[in-house]
C-alpha cells in the first residue's frame, strides 16, 4: 500500500502541468479499498479542483440503510488536538459542514478530504484531494483624470488592476486584497510618495512648486496566500493647462465690470454655452482653480433672465386684451429690474426699444377734464335744503340710473385719473343707500291683502321698525305708494277694533250692578258663544290693538260670569222640574229649594242679572205643620217672626244698619221660642244667610276701614284696589248693603295731586312725532320717559304708546353720545362726526338741533370744494416719465411739483394719489447723482476709485441709466 501511494505521489509530481491543465474537468476521484490497508476510504469526491470550484461528497458505498447526519471537510493537514497536545488531528476547514463545497482561496495548493457521520455515530472518509495552486496575474494599472493630465488639488484613482488565475479559476472581488503604492516623477527618476497607499490620491494643491511633474501607480494583489504585483501605470501629467485656458475664455466674455462682450445674443449664449460644459466637465480640483468661475455662473443665469424676458414679449400677441395691461405692466417691470451688466445682453438696445414701444403714452392731459365733469356730476347728486340733505333722485331707481351713468364714464378713465375723481365716497354712500332702500322694499314681499289683519299688522310692525332706521337720504328715496301700502298694513286692525269696542260695550255696559243683556233660555247660547268669539278675536289682535280694547277685562269677568250663572240656571231648573213631579216628598222640595236659593244668593249682583229663571225662586214652597201636633203657647209670635223673616229677603228697603239690627231681633226672637214653636219658622233658613250676609258686610267694612285709616296716598290706592276687588266678589245682598261705606270710600280717598294723568301722557307722547319725524326737543321726550317710568306696572299697561316713547329715548341717546363727539372733534376732526352724522337715521337727525345740522352739511359741503389745485399736481406728476423714461427737464420740474404740493391743502394732498411718483422722481435724481459724485476719470493713478464708480454705476436700473446719461452724458 506504502509503494502504491508513493507511485502515485510521483505521479501526480511528475504529471503536475498535465493535471493542472485537466484538473478543470469534473471529475470523480475514488481511493479504492485495500485489504490490509490503514484507512478504508467508503466515500469519493466529485467535482472541480479549483478556488471558487464546487465538490459533493458522494455517499454511494457506505453501508446500506444508513443515514448521514453531517458532514466536515478537512486540509489533509495535521494539527495538535484539543486534549492531548502530543495526538494530532486534520484540520477542519471553517463552515465546510455540508455535502457540497464551494472551494476557499485558502485552499489553494492544498489536499482536502471529507468526513460524514451517521445517525449511530459511524464515520466514513474519502481519499485526499489535492486543489490547484493560484498562479495570477493583474493588468497594469491606470490613473483616472481629465485625458492625460490632472490638476493640482485633484483626487485621481487607480483604474484596471485586473486579477485572474492562469489556471482558470474563477476569482471573486471581494477575495482579492489590494494594496497601492504612488510615486511621483522629480527630474528624469521617479520616488515614492510617502503614506500614498490608498486607491486614490489627492494631488497636493502645491503640486507644481514641489516639483511633481507626473504620477504613477503599482498595485499588489492578494488572493489566498497568492500575491502578484502589476506593473507601473502609465504616467498623468500634474498642470494647470486646462483651467487656465478656462480662465482666460471666461475672462474674454466681458469687457468690463458691468459689460458683457456681445456682438449678438445669440453667439454669446453659444459660447457661454459650450464653455460651461468644458467648465463643468473639469474635475473638482481643476474647477477649483478657475478663479473667475462665478463670471461664468452669472453670465448662465443672466442669459436666461434675458431669454425669459424676451420669451415673454414674444408672447405678447397671444394675451387677451383685459389681461394686455397687467401683462405689460410685468413685462416693463421686470426690464427695470435688470442691472447694467444684464442689460448690456441686449445689445443695441434691441429687447428695450421693443419694450417701450408698447407702453402707452402718458395719461392724456384732456383726461382730467373728464375728471373734473365726473366731480361735478357727484356733487349734484346731493341737494342741500332746510339744514337736511338729500338726492336729488326721487327714488333709488333714479339714484342708480344717475350712479351706473357715472361709473360708465369713470370707467373709460385710467387708472390715475380715475384716482383722481373726488368725493367717490358720496357715490359709496349712494350705491349703500340705493341697497338699503332695495332691501327695505323687499319686505313689503311678505304684505298681502290675503293676510290676517293680525298678521298685517304684524308685518307692518317689522316694516316699521327697518324704516325707521333708515337715514333721512334713504326716507327720501322710498316710493310714496310704499309709505301707503305700510299706513293701510299698520291700519289693518281698526275696523276690529272699533268692532269689538261696540261688541265689549254691548255685553258689559257701564253698570256694576247688571249686564245690558237680558238672556233667555233661547238667547243664552248665543251670548256665550257671542263673548267667546269676542275673547278669542281679542287674542288675537297685536299687543298695541289689544290695548285699545275698552273694558277688556269686565268681558273676561262676563264670560266667568256666564260659566257661574249657568250651574245656577240648570239648578233653578232641576228645582222646577222637582216641583211638578208627582209623589215627591214635602221636605225634598224644600230641601232642593234651600239649595238652590243658597247659591242664587252666593251670586254678586252682575251674575244673578244673568240668571233669567231666578222668578221661579219666589214660588217657596208652602211647608205645613203637623196638624196633629200640638200647638204651642207661642206659636203667634213664631208666626210673626216667619213674616218678619219673610221681609229681611227685601235687602233694598234696609239700611246696612237697619238690616243688621233686624237679623239680630230676628236672630233673639227664634232663640226666645219654644221648640214647639220653632217648627212653625219654617223659613229659617232665611235667618241664617241673612246673618251670614250681615257676617260679610261687617269683615269687607274692615277692609273698608283699614284703607279709610291710610293716610298715605300710594299705599291707599293700591288697598282700594284690594277693596274693588273684595267687592265684586261679594253676593249681590251683600253688595247691596255695603254699596254706602264702599261708595263712600270711593269718593273721599285721598287725591293724589301727582297722579299721573294716562290718557293726557298717551296723548302727549303720540305728539312727539309728526310726519314721523320728532316735532318736539330731547327735554320733552326725557319729560316724558320720566313720567312713564313712575307709573305702576298696571298704568304702564294702559299705554298704548309706549313703543313710540321707547323708540324716541333710544334716539335721545343716539344723539347724546353723537352731540358728545361732535363738541369732541368737530373743530379737530370733522371727518368723523361728518361720518357718524350721515349714520343717523332719519329720526335721529331729526332731534338734532338745526344749528348743528346746518354745521355739519356746510362742514361736508366745504370738504366737496373744487381741487383744481391738486389735479394740477397730479397732471404735472403724470408726465414726469415718457414710456418709462424721465423727461428731459425733470430736475426743475420736480422742483416746481414739489413746491406745488407743499402749498396744497391736507385734504387735496390726499386727491393727488400719484404723489408716490413724485416721491419716487426726487429719489431717482438723488440716486444717480450720487454715483455721479463717486465719478473719476479712468487713470492708473484713480484706478480704485474708478473700479468702486463702475461698480455702483452697474447696480443702475435702465431707467437711472437713461437718467444719468441725460444729467451726467460727459462722464461716459
Amino acid at each position: 500500500m506504502t509503494d502504491i501511494m508513493v507511485e502515485t505521489e510521483e505521479v501526480y509530481i511528475l504529471n503536475k502541468k498535465l493535471f493542472f491543465t485537466i484538473s478543470a474537468i469534473p471529475m470523480a476521484l475514488v481511493a479504492p479499498t485495500m485489504v490490509g490497508a490503514e484507512e478504508n476510504y467508503t466515500l469519493t469526491i466529485t467535482g472541480q479542483q479549483m478556488v471558487n470550484g464546487t465538490l459533493k461528497a458522494n455517499i454511494d458505498k457506505i453501508p446500506a440503510n444508513s443515514i448521514v447526519s453531517g458532514y466536515q471537510w478537512y486540509y489533509a493537514e495535521e494539527v495538535a488536538g484539543e486534549s492531548d497536545a502530543k495526538n494530532t488531528t486534520n484540520k477542519p476547514i471553517t463552515g465546510a459542514t455540508k455535502a457540497e463545497l464551494k472551494v476557499p482561496s485558502e485552499a489553494a495548493g492544498k489536499r482536502i478530504f471529507v468526513e460524514a457521520t451517521t445517525t449511530t455515530g459511524n464515520k466514513y472518509k474519502s481519499a485526499p484531494i489535492a486543489i490547484n495552486a493560484l498562479e495570477l496575474t493583474i493588468t497594469a494599472p491606470k490613473i483616472s483624470g481629465s485625458a492625460d493630465f490632472a490638476a493640482p488639488g485633484e483626487t485621481v484613482r487607480v483604474q484596471g488592476a485586473l486579477v485572474t488565475d492562469k489556471l482558470g479559476a474563477k476569482i471573486q472581488e471581494s477575495e482579492i486584497i489590494y494594496s497601492y503604492q504612488w510615486f511621483y516623477k522629480v527630474g528624469e527618476s521617479f520616488t515614492i510618495i510617502d503614506g500614498a497607499t490608498g486607491g486614490t490620491y489627492a494631488i497636493p494643491g502645491n503640486a507644481l512648486e514641489k516639483g511633481m511633474q507626473e504620477i504613477i501607480v503599482r498595485v499588489k494583489a492578494r488572493v489566498g496566500s497568492a500575491v502578484v504585483e502589476s506593473d507601473f501605470s502609465p504616467p498623468i501629467t500634474v498642470s494647470n493647462e486646462s483651467s487656465n485656458t478656462i480662465v482666460a475664455e471666461i475672462k474674454a466674455l466681458l469687457v468690463n465690470s458691468y459689460t458683457y462682450n456681445v456682438s449678438n445674443f445669440a453667439s454669446f449664449q453659444a459660447e457661454v454655452t459650450a464653455l460651461n460644459s468644458k467648465y463643468q466637465a473639469l474635475p473638482a480640483g481643476a474647477k477649483a482653480n478657475v478663479t473667475n468661475a462665478a463670471v461664468l455662473k452669472q453670465a448662465v443665469e443672466d442669459i436666461v433672465v434675458i431669454s425669459k424676458l424676451d420669451e415673454k414679449v414674444n408672447k405678447l400677441g397671444e394675451i387677451n386684451a383685459k389681461d394686455l395691461p397687467k401683462y405689460l405692466k410685468e413685462v416693463e417691470d421686470a426690464y427695470s429690474k435688470l442691472n447694467v451688466l444684464q442689460r448690456s445682453l441686449d445689445k443695441g438696445d434691441v429687447l428695450y426699444t421693443s419694450i417701450k414701444n408698447l407702453l402707452n403714452p402718458p395719461t392724456d392731459i384732456e383726461e382730467f377734464k373728464e375728471v373734473r365733469r365726473i366731480n361735478e356730476a357727484i356733487l349734484a347728486l346731493l341737494v342741500y335744503e332746510k339744514s337736511f340733505v338729500k338726492y336729488q333722485a326721487t327714488t333709488q331707481i333714479e339714484l342708480q340710473s344717475a350712479l351706473a351713468a357715472i361709473d360708465k364714464d369713470m370707467a373709460k378713465l385710467s387708472a390715475i385719473a380715475k384716482a383722481a375723481v373726488q368725493n367717490q365716497t358720496i357715490m359709496t354712500d349712494a350705491k349703500q343707500d340705493v341697497k338699503k332702500v332695495e332691501q327695505f322694499m323687499k319686505l313689503f314681499d311678505k304684505l298681502s291683502a290675503n293676510n290676517t289683519a293680525n298678521k298685517q299688522v304684524t308685518t307692518a310692525q317689522s316694516i316699521r321698525t327697518a324704516y325707521n332706521k333708515l337715514t333721512y337720504k334713504q326716507w327720501r328715496l322710498v316710493p310714496a305708494n310704499y309709505l301707503t301700502m305700510l299706513l293701510q298694513a299698520e291700519s289693518a286692525e281698526d275696523a276690529q277694533i272699533s268692532k269689538l269696542n261696540s261688541d265689549v260695550a254691548g255685553y258689559v255696559g257701564n253698570s256694576s250692578n247688571a249686564y245690558p243683556i237680558e238672556p233667555s233660555v233661547h238667547s243664552w247660547q248665543s251670548h256665550v258663544n257671542n263673548v267667546n268669539r269676542i275673547i278669542t278675536e281679542y287674542k288675537g289682535l297685536t299687543k298695541a290693538s289689544a290695548m285699545q280694547i275698552v273694558n277688556y277685562e269686565r268681558l273676561v269677568t262676563l264670560q266667568k260670569d256666564l260659566k257661574i250663572a249657568d250651574k245656577v240656571i240648570k239648578d233653578i231648573d232641576a228645582y222646577k222640574q222637582l216641583t211638578e213631579t208627582k209623589g215627591v216628598a214635602e221636605n225634598k222640595r224644600q230641601s232642593a229649594y234651600t239649595n238652590v236659593l243658597k247659591a242664587y244668593n252666593k251670586l254678586t249682583s252682575l251674575q244673578q242679572s244673568l240668571v233669567y229663571n231666578a222668578s221661579i225662586l219666589g214660588q217657596a214652597p208652602n211647608i205645613i205643620v203637623d196638624p196633629n201636633t200640638k200647638e204651642p203657647a207661642d206659636k203667634a209670635a213664631a208666626e210673626k217672626l216667619k213674616a218678619d223673616i219673610d221681609h229681611l229677603t227685601n235687602v233694598t228697603s234696609y239700611t246696612f244698619a237697619q238690616f243688621e239690627a233686624a237679623v239680630n231681633t230676628a236672630t233673639t226672637a227664634y232663640k226666645n221660642l219654644s221648640s214647639g214653636a220653632r217648627k212653625y219658622v219654617t223659613n229659617y233658613h232665611l235667618l241664617t244667610a241673612a246673618s251670614k250676609d250681615v257676617s260679610g258686610v261687617v269683615a269687607f267694612h274692615k277692609k273698608i276701614q283699614t284703607a279709610r285709616e291710610e293716610l298715605d296716598v300710594t299705599k291707599q290706592a293700591k288697598k282700594i284696589d284690594s277693596v274693588k276687588t273684595a267687592y265684586a266678589k261679594l253676593p249681590a245682598n251683600q253688595q247691596y248693603l255695603a254699596k254706602q261705606q264702599y261708595e263712600d270710600l270711593l269718593n273721599n280717598r285721598l287725591v293724589d295731586k301727582n297722579a299721573p294723568n294716562l290718557s293726557q301722557l298717551n296723548q302727549e307722547i303720540a305728539a312727539i312725532l309728526a310726519g314721523d319725524m320728532y316735532i318736539v326737543p330731547i327735554a320733552k321726550i326725557t319729560e316724558l320717559s320720566t313720567q312713564y317710568n313712575k307709573l305702576s306696572a298696571v298704568d304702564k299697561k294702559n299705554i298704548s304708546n309706549a313703543a313710540i316713547l321707547t323708540t324716541a329715548v333710544a334716539d335721545v341717546k343716539k344723539i347724546e353720545s353723537f352731540m358728545k363727539q361732535y363738541e369732541k372733534s368737530f373743530v379737530s376732526n370733522p371727518a368723523t362726526v361728518i361720518k357718524a352724522f350721515t349714520n343717523l337715521t332719519a329720526k335721529q337727525t331729526s332731534l338734532l338741533n338745526p344749528e348743528i345740522r346746518q354745521a355739519v352739511i356746510e362742514k361736508d359741503k366745504g370738504q366737496q370744494q373744487s381741487i383744481e389745485a391738486a389735479i394740477r399736481v397730479m397732471e404735472g406728476i403724470e408726465v414726469l416719465l415718457i414710456k418709462g423714461e424721465y423727461i428731459n427737464n425733470v430736475e426743475a420740474k420736480v422742483k416746481e411739483l414739489r413746491l406745488a404740493y407743499d402749498a396744497l391743502t391736507a385734504n387735496d394732498k390726499k386727491v393727488v394719489k400719484n404723489y408716490s411718483k413724485l416721491v419716487q422722481a426726487e429719489t431717482d435724481l438723488k440716486k444717480v447723482a450720487d454715483v455721479h459724485a463717486l465719478y473719476v476719470p479712468e487713470t492708473e493713478e484713480n484706478k480704485q476709485a474708478r473700479t468702486k464708480w463702475q461698480t455702483t454705476y452697474s447696480q443702475l436700473t435702465k431707467k437711472l441709466e437713461m437718467l444719468y446719461k441725460n444729467l451726467y452724458s460727459h462722464d461716459l
